[in-house]
């Protein structure tokens, strides 16, 4: 959600022409006639092509990476309304707090052999901007913590357990390969296939193991299809633990499309894991925390007026 950190310590490894040419550059694109150039509003307030090339600068975003500008900018206008919803709630960041995260980061680029006042200044952050950006995630956190409460956290862990508390699972999965952009015909024909196997082997025609060696195209083919034993955030890809875990011992997923192809899998064998709502508590809190950005945004926006200024950012 923030990457305030992580850009400035990536910032502060940039050298120092880089950072001057790209400001330059910067500087003259900002401006229409002297004045910064509107890309969008938000409730009144403006989004300037200064601040989308301050969004791109600080987090460390080079030129010929540069994402769409709809997607930073879309963020921003997210940004905006999480400001002004928490201004509305009356959440504000005690002086001290925010003192202590200006003074984390300065050591962290000291660290790196800087000085913190260059690289900043250099990367566009007067004092001012630089504790606003670090108050927007330290106000949203206040926030969170006040709406997440520990019955909420009891109540997610308790309908995810196996997800958090350490669980692993031995399973299978019978690989379909696509090519590049698949059409859908191509993708339906996988998964048809792939269902007639599945009927085979719960009609017991044929074993998973044999029905893996084959029509599948992973490399386990000839082990049965075997994938890692993993937990549900491990060694193996979510993509294919969200479909496993649900899973009964010996139970057939339906075919299922990933980044990899056309599966399906089946559960081999469960390793209760052993953690407790204390020792995933902080993971918790960051999963209820974003779910709670996503749906107040979602709030937010159905009610703000947001008005696009030029036709590039729409």
């Amino acid at each position: 959600m923030f990457i305030l950190l992580r850009i400035i310590l990536i910032a502060s490894t940039f050298t120092a022409w880089t950072i001057l040419a790209t400001t330059a550059m910067l500087s003259a694109a900002d401006q229409e006639n002297g004045v910064p150039k509107v890309l969008v509003t938000v409730n009144g307030h403006t989004i300037t092509q200064a601040d989308l090339d301050f969004a791109y600068l600080s987090r460390g975003i080079a030129n010929d990476h540069r994402p769409a500008p709809q997607q930073v900018l879309e963020s921003l206008v997210n940004e905006q309304l999480i400001q002004d919803f928490l201004t509305q709630q009356k959440i504000t960041v005690p002086p001290q707090q925010l003192d202590e995260s200006v003074s984390k980061i300065q050591k962290l680029i000291q660290k790196k052999g800087d000085k913190p006042e260059q690289v900043l200044t250099k990367m566009g952050f007067t004092p001012e901007k630089l504790r606003a950006a670090i108050a927007l995630p330290l106000s949203w956190n206040i926030y969170a913590k006040r709406e997440i409460t520990p019955a909420k956290m009891q109540e997610y862990f308790d309908a995810h357990r196996e997800e958090l508390d350490g669980t692993r699972v031995e399973a299978s999965h019978i690989l379909l390969k696509l090519p590049e952009n698949p059409d859908p015909e191509t993708v339906q024909q996988a998964r048809q296939k792939l269902a007639s196997v599945r009927e085979q082997i719960l009609a017991g025609k044929l074993s998973f193991t044999e029905a893996a060696a084959q029509h599948s195209d992973a490399p386990s083919k000839n082990e049965g299809g075997k994938l890692v034993t993993s937990a549900y955030r491990g060694k193996m890809p979510l993509a294919l633990t969200q479909q496993i875990f649900p899973l009964k011992a010996g139970e057939i997923s339906a075919p299922f499309q990933t980044s990899f192809g056309v599966h399906i899998v089946t559960l081999n064998k469960k390793h209760p894991g052993q953690f407790s709502l204390e020792d995933v508590r902080g993971e918790i809190f960051n999963i209820l925390s974003r779910s709670l950005w996503d749906t107040t945004i979602q709030n937010l926006r159905s009610k703000a007026k947001i008005e696009w200024k030029t036709e590039s950012t729409k």
